[in-house]
């Protein structure tokens, strides 16, 4: 078990004091910053790597077992990430690896719900399987995953707002962190006729696929039945 603590400690050590903090300038301007991009991205394989060889090794020890009677929650926070992911792909957004710009994007699509649609279909994901799994070893897997997709896009809107300043600001003034919060508050409109099909399309195929090969896979059955 503590060799799949070391790696998630690692992997969360990676986004949130080096990647997330300011120790982040200093080594960009040390290297630069092609440089620090490949060196975060082949240490978070490498981390992710890590996770599963040391979870798969680790031993089983139970906390509350396996909960079949939240596969109904699991199945529906599974299929929000099934559209989330895909959809994420089509609009532009500056929280993609931050390739846009702020004042360059404009909210439509999958970012009026949420600006961070991506890693909080990852949060999610993470979540959805930590309930249902009630083992020290997937708390620690699960809830990592979890915990980097669902307040790691705090951890990036500090670090964009420091980034990019008044342009950072109005981007978040026409958007939100918590899906639909800046549809609710009126600060934006949900627009439908925006989110892209194909996203849609891969969204259902990617929850189907998964649906009918999870045991043959994994070995347990996604559903409650």
């Amino acid at each position: 078990m503590a060799n799949l603590i070391a790696a998630c400690l690692f992997f969360l050590a990676m986004h949130w004091l080096v990647s997330g903090s300011p120790l982040r300038t200093p080594i960009v301007k040390l290297f630069g910053e092609k440089l620090f991009k490949a060196f975060f991205s082949i240490s978070i394989v490498i981390a992710l790597s890590w996770m599963v060889y040391a979870f798969l090794a680790a031993p089983y020890l139970s906390t509350w077992g396996t909960a079949d009677n939240l596969k109904p929650i699991t199945l529906g926070l599974m299929f929000l990430v099934c559209l989330m992911l895909p959809l994420s792909v089509f609009d532009k957004n500056p929280t993609t690896l931050g390739i846009f710009p702020p004042d360059q994007v404009s909210a439509r699509g999958i970012v009026r719900i949420t600006r961070h649609a991506g890693l909080i279909a990852l949060g999610l994901w993470g979540l959805a399987h930590f309930i249902v799994n009630g083992d020290w070893a997937s708390h620690w897997l699960y809830g990592t995953i979890a915990f980097e997709g669902l307040i790691g896009p705090l951890n990036l809107d500090r670090k964009y707002r420091a980034r990019h300043g008044e342009a950072w600001l109005k981007f978040t003034q026409q958007t939100s962190y918590l899906p639909f919060a800046a549809i609710i508050s009126g600060r934006n409109k949900l627009v439908l006729t925006e989110l892209n099909p194909w996203g849609f399309i891969a969204g259902l195929s990617l929850f189907a696929t998964l649906i009918y090969f999870h045991k043959a896979w994994f070995g347990v059955s996604a559903l409650a039945w």
